[in-house]
């Protein structure tokens, strides 16, 4: 099945470009919902998987025995934008652990947010660890294996306990076995599995609803939701889909990115989860692609869909800040 059309960028209402891609609806028993492209084919996940990654770290009772907050979990299962709110709290849940950012995997970078962006460079500074959007997953790797006394080198590496847990957790979610599938090297150095988009929709919609998880699995979702809701800027950064999609909606919605245009949402009152990933591998088309199927599905209220219309049909602006076009999506409902 081909990928189907989700998204066209206008100029002066003429199409310019074109995004195509794969989404589907699953519940939380594993049925297909609604789906639109090719959801069989194989995908990296990427980041999407975060929140997913940080079950074990409130299994386990890391969590409860070092008093993470709403905050840090929420940045646990961050793509954060390393704006001067991630970089402080990553710097103090590290030392608090008695760590530092030498002992995060991933490399130095500068922040994704580009006022922080701007302001790092103005102070004549260079891009830390602290900064790199995983920083926050790797913290709470780090202090997990702490909690277990497990090597704190190598934690991303595949061969870790750590990684083997979460490569199980995510297939308990998935209802399947996931071993035997492709695994890549994510940019910050952590293993990248593949699964069909399909599997990783049904995987939110167990995160959206783990009612027939075990109970403490279950309760370890729940903790994350309730932190994700609370927290939502954690979870991404200021002028994000994510963050603002969960903040609007009071948590109704908790969405996650991935890397080359994947986003997740999952629907706790619904026991639904959504996966969408954009061919191309184009951010852009993301955010009216996803909130395109969440009007489909009658989730968000009008008052809501005014608050993120920015994000639902995107202004394209020329350097003279004129209006020049938009980003749509296509009908859902076809």
């Amino acid at each position: 099945m081909p990928d189907e059309l989700f998204v066209e960028v206008t100029r002066n209402d003429t199409v310019e470009s074109r995004h195509v891609g794969a989404a589907v609806v699953c519940d939380d028993r594993g049925n297909v919902v609604a789906s639109w492209g090719n959801v069989e084919r194989l995908i990296f996940p990427r980041s999407a998987l975060k929140p997913f990654l940080a079950i074990d770290l409130v299994e386990s009772g890391s969590s409860e025995h070092y008093g993470l907050s709403d905050a840090e979990l929420s940045l646990a299962c961050a793509s954060h934008q390393g704006e001067p709110m991630h970089e402080n709290l990553v710097k103090s849940w590290l030392a608090r652990i008695g760590l530092s950012q030498d002992d995060l995997a991933c490399g130095a970078a500068l922040p994704d947010d580009m006022d922080s962006f701007r302001k790092v460079l103005a102070a004549g500074q260079q891009g830390c660890r602290a900064h790199h959007n995983c920083s926050g997953k790797h913290t709470g790797f780090l202090t997990n294996a702490l909690h277990k006394k497990l090597p704190v080198s190598g934690f991303h590496l595949a061969d870790h306990p750590l990684q083997q847990k979460s490569l199980h957790i995510l297939s308990d979610l998935a209802g399947e076995s996931l071993h035997d599938y492709p695994v890549g090297i994510d940019g910050c150095g952590f293993p990248a599995p593949t699964m069909p988009l399909q599997t990783l929709g049904r995987i939110a919609a167990r995160f959206a609803r783990p009612d027939g998880l075990s109970s403490q699995r279950a309760g370890a979702i729940r903790r994350l939701q309730q932190a994700m809701s609370r927290e939502p800027f954690y979870t991404a950064g200021h002028g994000t889909v994510v963050s603002e999609l969960i903040e609007t909606s009071d948590g109704a919605v908790l969405a996650k990115t991935g890397a080359e245009g994947v986003l997740i949402a999952a629907i706790p009152a619904r026991g639904l989860g959504i996966a969408l990933k954009i061919a191309d591998g184009n951010t852009r088309a993301r955010p009216p692609a996803m909130l395109a199927i969440l009007d489909h599905l009658d989730v968000l209220s009008d008052p809501q869909k005014a608050i993120l219309q920015h994000h639902i049909r995107p202004q394209l602006r020329n350097s003279r800040d004129q209006v020049i076009g938009e980003i749509r999506a296509v009908d859902f409902t076809r």
